[in-house]
């Protein structure tokens, strides 16, 4: 299997359908991939949705998690049953553009993760406000963590399953977002190269955000120092 594409999910009944046929269709020509969508038992019934929608594809993974859930919990249980040799994580809700895919599946084959940004040239999102809240706490991030990494909250990428295979995951894949800045810092100190491409992130349509724009600053700064003195 060349690609896996994990998408985790939770109360996305109303989008995830959409993508996941956006992602089929840019990928018809690419054999040797598998979708796996991996839901929290969402109480809006997005299992049942996405498992009726394509029951007859064998090449669509749908994984019920009902216990220990959270984000970054989903995301790891999706990559311990891939089988692509390449994994691309996005989020459900259509603010990750997947017409990026065929980008990052060019690119991993030189690079050990490609990182869609929204702070490298070119790059943005649709909520302004958000944006630039977004960017200056990722300034701090870069800080914190002496990092070079313009955008360490994105969560839109690809990654190498042999590269994950080398990183301390029940050190990364835990509490939500923050997963990922803990990703890519583990990843630098293991020298796999990084490369950060443009990326949109488009507002959200459909459902609500489950994140907590006014505390989950708080609690990535904690965790970013954390991660940053407690860590040789």
């Amino acid at each position: 299997m060349d690609l896996s594409i994990v998408l985790p999910t939770y109360n996305e009944k109303d989008n995830i359908i959409n993508l996941v046929e956006q992602i089929l269709e840019i990928l018809k020509n690419t054999e040797n991939k598998e979708i796996i969508v991996v839901d929290d038992n969402s109480p809006d019934g997005t299992h049942s949705a996405i498992s009726n929608a394509f029951e007859k594809n064998d090449r669509i993974k749908i994984l019920l998690r009902k216990s220990n859930r959270g984000l970054a919990n989903s995301i790891i249980e999706g990559i311990k049953i891939s089988k692509g040799k390449n994994i691309i994580v996005m989020d459900t809700d259509l603010t990750h553009d997947p017409g990026l895919i065929p980008k990052l599946i060019y690119l991993i084959k030189e690079y050990d993760i490609i990182s869609c940004s929204r702070y490298c040239v070119g790059g943005l999102m649709e909520n302004k406000i958000h944006f630039y809240l977004s960017f200056f706490f990722n300034l701090l991030l870069r800080i914190v963590l002496k990092t070079r990494i313009q955008d360490n909250l994105g969560g839109f990428f690809c990654i190498k399953k042999k590269v994950l295979d080398a990183l301390p995951v029940e050190k990364i894949f835990f509490g939500y977002g923050e997963y990922f800045f803990r990703l890519l810092f583990f990843a630098q100190k293991k020298k796999f190269s990084i490369i950060e491409i443009p990326a949109v992130y488009n507002t959200r349509h459909e459902g609500k955000s489950k994140s907590n724009f006014i505390l989950l600053p708080f609690k990535y700064f904690f965790e970013a120092i954390k991660l940053r003195f407690t860590v040789n």
